[in-house]
């Protein structure tokens, strides 16, 4: 069995009156089996749910879910006084039997701030039950790479061979081949590419890899990667076809 898989960092509510539709009809057109989303919000003035709430508004996926990584004080630089917390989200074509966000250790001395995590997510597919980990690391290569070594032991802690994808924020790409290469195929080593590209209100400068897709070798094959040029964001989204072996 074959799973159209996408990720994508939507890039909260920048912008977003002049994208909503844009990534909307986008999301319509590819047509994934499942959406990894991050920097997706909760926003208490809103009257959706959450922000994966309201996009399937219109994109009427069966099953969604959104968990909440960390509050967020602060919106273009200046101070808020409502609530908003920024989340991860998943859209599934497959029933979700399980939903939980793992916060990770915040690396202070590496300059971190914000509590990010990952989000964890069971499907029931016709080959069985399927491991999603949709990630979102902190903004510093140290300390994603830390996030990503801490997300990798829990796995396999937990007995789980799953697909990981999302904004892993790990910049030197061989960060994450020396890390997840021998037990995941990764989405960048089928196909090079680069997910990023700078705006106005980017740290970065030039364009880099931010985004992949990988899977647990002892479970999927992976195919068919492309990482679509396309301004539904200020990432480009990353797709990839995943095979279930088991």
């Amino acid at each position: 069995m074959e799973l159209k898989v996408m990720t994508n960092n939507i890039w909260r509510y920048y912008e977003w009156e002049n994208r909503k539709e844009k990534l909307i009809k986008f999301f319509k057109e590819q047509a994934a089996d499942v959406v990894f989303l991050q920097e997706v919000v909760f926003d208490e003035r809103k009257k959706w749910e959450n922000q994966v709430h309201e996009i399937n508004e219109e994109l009427n996926y069966k099953y969604f879910a959104f968990g909440k990584l960390t509050q967020l004080t602060n919106w273009h630089k200046e101070p808020i006084d409502w609530t908003m917390y920024l989340g991860l989200g998943i859209l599934s074509r497959h029933p979700i039997k399980h939903s939980g966000v793992i916060l990770l250790p915040i690396h202070k001395e590496h300059g971190d701030k914000k509590q990010l995590g990952f989000h964890h997510v069971v499907i029931e597919t016709p080959e069985g039950d399927v491991d999603l980990i949709n990630v979102h690391f902190s903004n510093n290569n140290i300390s994603a790479k830390l996030h990503l070594k801490e997300t990798l032991k829990w796995c396999k802690e937990k007995g789980i061979k799953p697909i990981i994808a999302g904004d892993f924020n790990i910049k030197i790409v061989k960060d994450l081949l020396g890390e997840a290469q021998e037990d995941y195929h990764i989405s960048y080593s089928i196909k090079h590419y680069k997910s990023f590209y700078p705006t106005k209100f980017s740290h970065d400068s030039v364009p880099i890899t931010l985004d992949y897709i990988i899977a647990h070798k002892g479970k999927f094959e992976m195919a068919e990667v492309e990482c679509i040029d396309t301004d539904v964001s200020d990432h480009k989204p990353v797709k990839a076809n995943i095979e279930i072996k088991e």
